[in-house]
């Protein structure tokens, strides 16, 4: 007898037929025997075991932990407490590609097994669901699907019956065109590949989703939010989350996928319960073989040969791009960075100077490096960068409008340099002495700009700054809501940070009778302690600076904050300005 949730699950796609329903999957369909491959949380692991310095995966996971990225299991019923949210794979990969220097990613040799992959008895549904007319999408870099069509049904599956969004094995035999690090996922998928993806979504009237994590923000998360709320007006979406032990319908989403999916207008309905029971039930329904009993696992590790200074430098790349610097610190310290390529170091120490408020240092650093070559205006953004956060906002604003004037239009230093000097701009408007300039800039730069890439979630935010301080209109804090979870996708645990601080700043309002002194300090000490955990005294100290500090900060406090970090004196001066009438005020008041 089936269980009630399972019953309600199949009762969801009722009156369809099977070349009406379209199926998604991902890696938890290759889990069971004999595919036996790695779930994600397994497959992460062995990319930090083999790429990265022993413990980096649970030193990553424990700052995770420290700033609040946690989640629930897929089904909640089931866990206890929030766990630390994995690092990405893609993010990881990244790092171990990078650090072998590989054009054909060497790397993915631990990823033979996806290759050698053989199918089991969830691929079996599938192929013998294409058998009779249906589609399949999927984020598998293996073939299972299209071995387990030729193996039951004497031939390949049809043309474009099944399609890997993230590529396979199958079309890039040494995985050069996967899907599998961050840099080839960061911008999305390219159009004509949302452009098939919602063709094939708009001519079915089912979806039914088994083995699939929902964890595709950069794309799949990025495709469905651009329909319109009517655009899967008629869709029945069954998402089956795995769950080895009981069966139940869940009333609330569990990822963000399953929220963006019912915005665009489908009906969803999540089921925690055994995938091959729903998939029994289903075949039932259909007249397709039942599913046999499950194969046991038996994974194949595939050996890597990585070197200690291979393993050191994508230790060093890894902590960089999580803006983990107090580790990044260590591994420079104990000459553990694995490269001598001098701008890849520079680049490492420019990081360092700028968290930890050095900005002299730093400007100096970047005056010594190579004022000609490819990398020119890197050099020129760090320096107005330097000038721009010391306070020192003319020499900034004309150093940096001189080097962007001399930037290739559309390439990446130039995107770079008109968010640095956006901020620049951003900065003069909420100065008393500057604003009137500020003013007379935003209003002659109305000119069409090219659009951003996606990946430049900074530049975007300062754009729509701009905007609102242009039109007159204050400033939401959606685009900072959205940089933060953009960041933390990335893993950038520093640009997390850098966007709670804009949060805070975005957010405050000095009549809202909840947010008490109390309240406020509390979100500021909490803000202060985790850059301090990163390593990050700058982002510690610049929390004097936010909205509402003088509620919370003393005069002495405010000074020492000041000093810490290597302001220009008249930026110092200016700031003491705003706060110490402020502060009187409030102390008047609350006496």
């Amino acid at each position: 007898m089936r269980p009630p949730a399972v019953t309600a699950a199949v009762r969801h796609l009722h009156g369809t037929t099977p070349d009406q329903v379209l199926l998604w999957s991902g890696a938890g369909a290759s889990v069971e025997g004999p595919a036996s491959l790695p779930t994600g949380p397994e497959l992460t692991r062995r990319v930090f075991d083999a790429f990265f310095e022993k413990g980096a995966l649970d030193r990553v996971m424990g700052y995770h932990q420290a700033l609040g990225l946690t989640a629930y299991g897929a089904c909640p019923s089931e866990t206890g407490l929030p766990a630390a949210r994995p690092p990405r794979l893609e993010t990881a990969l990244e790092a171990a590609v990078r650090a072998r220097g590989d054009t054909v990613p060497s790397a993915f040799a631990l990823l033979d097994d996806v290759r050698k992959a053989a199918p089991n008895r969830l691929h079996a549904f599938a192929a013998d669901h294409i058998a009779v007319g249906g589609r399949h999408v999927t984020a598998n870099f293996d073939a299972c699907v299209e071995k387990a069509h030729e193996e039951r049904h004497g031939a390949p599956p049809p043309d474009r019956a099944v399609h890997h969004f993230h590529g396979s094995f199958h079309a890039s035999p040494d995985g050069a065109e996967l899907g599998a690090t961050l840099g080839r996922l960061a911008s999305g998928f390219p159009d004509d590949e949302a452009e098939r993806l919602q063709q094939v979504l708009h001519t079915h009237r089912g979806l039914l989703v088994y083995g699939y994590s929902g964890s595709d923000y950069f794309d799949v998360d990025r495709l469905v939010a651009a329909l319109a709320p009517d655009g899967l007006s008629g869709l029945r979406v069954l998402w089956i989350t795995h769950s080895g032990h009981t069966s139940h319908t869940l009333d609330a989403d569990t990822i963000p996928l399953q929220t963006l999916l019912r915005a665009a207008g489908a009906d969803v309905h999540v089921v925690c319960a055994p995938t091959a029971d729903v998939l029994n039930a289903l075949a039932d329904t259909w007249a397709l073989p039942r599913l046999p009993g499950a194969t046991p696992r038996s994974p194949d590790t595939p050996a890597l040969t990585v070197t200690d200074t291979e393993r050191d430098h994508a230790t060093f790349l890894l902590y960089g791009s999580l803006g983990l610097h107090r580790e990044v610190r260590r591994l420079l310290r104990d000459g553990r960075t694995g490269t001598d390529d001098p701008r890849e170091l520079r680049g490492a120490r420019s990081r360092i100077l700028w968290e930890a408020g050095r900005w002299n240092t730093l400007r100096r650093l970047w005056r010594d490096a190579p004022s000609d070559g490819p990398h020119a205006l890197e050099r020129a953004e760090r320096i107005g960068a330097s000038l721009w956060v010391q306070g020192r906002l003319l020499p900034a604003w004309w150093y940096l409008r001189g080097h962007a004037a001399r930037a290739e239009e559309g390439s990446r230093y130039a995107y770079t340099l008109e968010e640095t000097l956006g901020r620049v701009v951003e900065h003069m408007h909420r100065t008393p002495d500057l604003r009137p300039l500020a003013r007379h800039l935003l209003r002659r730069n109305q000119a069409v700009r090219a659009p951003a890439p996606v990946d430049f979630r900074a530049l975007h935010d300062v754009r729509d700054s701009l905007d609102g301080l242009r039109d007159g209109v204050p400033r939401t804090d959606d685009h900072a809501r959205v940089s933060t979870v953009w960041f933390q996708e990335t893993n950038d645990l520093q640009g997390i940070l850098s966007y709670r601080h804009r949060l805070l700043r975005d957010r405050y309002d000095p009549d809202d009778v909840n947010l008490t002194d109390e309240v406020l300090r509390d979100s500021h000490d909490e803000l202060t302690a985790a850059n301090l955990l990163l390593g990050s005294a700058a982002g510690a100290w610049r929390t004097a600076l936010l909205p509402g500090a003088h509620r919370v900060l003393t005069v002495r406090e405010y000074v020492v904050a000041l000093l810490a970090l290597q302001y220009g004196w008249w930026h110092r001066f200016r700031l003491l300005a705003w706060f110490l009438p402020r502060r009187a005020r409030h102390r008047w008041r609350h006496r």
